[in-house]
């Protein structure tokens, strides 16, 4: 988080007061983002660490796959709220991105509006206007751990959600032809993604750290 923008006053006379006034809102606005993320993450690590055996999500009995053989009524719904509380993470996860960048982008006074491909433009622009603060969130937006966040958030919200079994059918092209082959299915156990996680969280103070001093000097 940033420190709290507090009670200021602005003269609306001056464009500099204008977007010191913008910048204390969308900290503010950050700041409140931040404390969801971090109260969605105590209550879905509440739920993971009540235990949800779901590491070996499929065996073979008799000839016949079982799914989830150690899972018991009780942890059915400690995975149901963990689920829930994981879903609504990650998308959290993205808008506090989303902040980050409206910060840089009245911070710099790019003037970019908030439209498709806002990220990548204000990036591009911030390549010019500030190389090294540039260098060091690309590095953080093309590692590892921001990847799998965002294909998990998409997954989550467009696609068959990865925290359940899907049905393990593929689709392709050869020529005129439609090949469908099928599989046991995909699952991702609850382990790989409280690792992401939290992977997530030191991801986001990286990012912030990055720019908290540029951000907060300026709105002082």
């Amino acid at each position: 988080m940033f420190e709290e923008a507090g009670k200021k006053s602005y003269s609306v006379m001056s464009s500099e007061g204008i977007t010191a006034m913008n910048l204390s809102y969308w900290i503010n606005e950050h700041n409140n983002k931040a404390f969801d993320l971090i109260n969605n993450y105590i209550l879905l690590k509440h739920y993971f660490d009540k235990g949800i055996p779901d590491e070996e999500w499929v065996i073979e009995d008799n000839g016949k796959y079982k799914f989830f053989p150690h899972m018991e009524e009780k942890h059915d719904a400690y995975k149901y709220w963990f689920d829930f509380y994981m879903d609504s993470f990650y998308k959290r996860f993205a808008t506090l991105i989303d902040t980050v960048c409206h910060l840089i982008n009245i911070k710099y006074g790019f003037g970019i509006q908030p439209a498709s491909g806002f990220r990548q433009n204000v990036m591009k622009k911030m390549r010019t206007e500030d190389e090294t603060l540039f260098k060091t969130l690309k590095v953080c937006l093309k590692s590892r751990t921001y990847k799998q966040a965002e294909r998990l958030r998409n997954d989550l919200t467009h696609n068959y959600r990865p925290n359940f079994v899907d049905a393990g059918i593929k689709e392709r092209r050869e020529g005129d032809k439609l090949i469908i082959s099928g599989s046991l299915g995909h699952y991702t156990p609850t382990t790989e993604l409280i690792t992401n996680i939290e992977a997530t969280i030191d991801l986001l103070a990286d990012i912030i750290d990055a720019i908290r001093f540029k951000i907060q000097t300026e709105s002082e």
